[in-house]
């Protein structure tokens, strides 16, 4: 939904009003708030926005949305991202990659992993999935076409020291997600569409991560899809 740079921003509508999972970086911000109005939504229709985790890409845009809605929209993330958030730290939020600023963000409430959270007409289960950020958190959410996984960088995402990025907690989760069960999938930077298939990319994920220095080296003998 908006800039390049980006990862991917989802909006759900019904309910008590439209939510968004994460928000898109300060670039971003104009071509959000354009495609927003083509579905008829302006920024103080938002509800809140709930974050996968704290980086530039996917929240710094939050300045600007929170500002045309008069200052009172919220923000939900994870405790381990939320300090880097409220301060606006540049290592952390992984600013430096992109060479912009992280504006430091009031944080209105915590994700917390298990519970279930309102957003639209829909309610929304949150799993703790640290790995690519000590506070990334994936969502699982029931539809009529099915069951379906947004997770965020959980999938496919970057490793950074840096960042605080964890190979041990990643697999971890990448185990956790797999306890589940999910047909479609959709992820932090992937054009707008659902995958099928979900969990067996997920398992061929789990296979592929941590295998070389790049979390998602491919290795010879296999083949994977996503």
């Amino acid at each position: 939904m908006t800039h390049p740079w980006d990862a991917s921003a989802y909006v759900l509508t019904g309910g008590a009003g439209p939510v968004l999972i994460d928000c898109g970086s300060s670039e971003g911000y104009p071509d959000l708030r354009r495609n927003l109005a083509a579905l008829g939504i302006a920024p103080g229709d938002i509800r809140r926005v709930l974050a996968t985790h704290g980086h530039w890409d996917h929240l710094s845009g939050f300045a600007s949305l929170r500002a045309d809605h008069g200052g009172m929209l919220e923000l939900y993330i994870h405790e381990a991202d939320r300090a880097q958030v409220e301060q606006g730290d540049p290592e952390r939020t992984a600013a430096f990659l992109y060479g912009k600023p992280f504006p430091p963000l009031p944080v209105a409430g915590l994700l917390q992993d298990g519970e279930t959270v309102r957003a639209g007409a829909f309610a929304l289960t949150v799993l703790h999935t640290p790995g690519h950020s000590p506070g990334s958190v994936s969502f699982l959410l029931d539809t009529n076409a099915g069951r379906v996984l947004i997770a965020g960088d959980t999938l496919w995402g970057g490793y950074h020291p840096r960042v605080g990025s964890d190979l041990e907690a990643w697999s971890q989760s990448l185990d956790k997600l797999l306890g589940h069960d999910f047909d479609l999938l959709t992820f932090g930077h992937l054009p707008p569409t659902l995958v099928y298939d979900a969990k067996t990319k997920v398992a061929e994920a789990r296979k592929q991560l941590g295998v070389y220095f790049n979390p998602w080296f491919k290795p010879f003998c296999e083949t994977f899809r996503y």
